[in-house]
């Protein structure tokens, strides 16, 4: 978790153990880190498990770290160096969409494109596929993660929250197309 002064705080094993405790620091308050606008856990590098973190800075760079674990952030490796055109990345999801050992990064634009990077790793972002054209409804998605829900046991069930409240989860998402519709709270509005 990035807190508002830069501070960063591992919380490992949610799941079982909440976040009603101390956690593990990382680093402590610091500017660096408050410029911090997207993160991301996946699996991006040669583990088998998901030690690994993207960040999009505000400047538009972006980050990988790979073998992060408690109380280090591991090797970092840049993927892009500050710009204009990734300041636009609005929200990063990371997912086993193609099914390879290193998985995607996925990226809702503010104009609401959604596009999947396979094979992101180490050795630099993967090539872009496009998921979805610019539009009005992906650009009201205010919040996107990603899971596994499905018995495909993959990560690469896409959940998005819109604006207006709607939340749906799209199922078996693949690296060329948006997985089965499946709205689970209606909109409020």
């Amino acid at each position: 978790m990035r807190w508002t002064d830069g501070e960063v705080t591992l919380y490992g094993d949610v799941g079982s153990k909440g976040l009603n405790r101390a956690g593990t620091r990382m680093i402590k308050p610091n500017a660096t880190w408050k410029n911090a606008t997207q993160i991301s856990a996946g699996r991006f590098g040669s583990t088998r498990y998901v030690t690994d973190l993207i960040v999009r800075w505000a400047d538009g760079g972006l980050t990988l770290y790979t073998n992060v674990g408690a109380g280090t952030f591991g090797q970092q490796h840049r993927l892009k160096a500050p710009n204009g055109t990734w300041k636009n990345a609005t929200l990063l999801t990371s997912g086993d969409f193609s099914g390879r050992q290193q998985w995607d990064l996925m990226v809702r634009w503010t104009d609401g494109e959604l596009d999947d990077y396979p094979g992101t790793g180490t050795s630099g972002l993967g090539t872009e596929r496009r998921i979805q054209n610019p539009n009005e409804r992906w650009a009201k998605v205010a919040t996107m993660t990603t899971g596994d829900f499905t018995e495909n046991g993959r990560t690469d069930d896409l959940l998005v929250r819109r604006s207006d409240g709607e939340t749906t989860m799209y199922t078996d998402t693949s690296g060329n197309s948006l997985g089965g519709e499946r709205m689970l709270v209606a909109p409020t509005s």
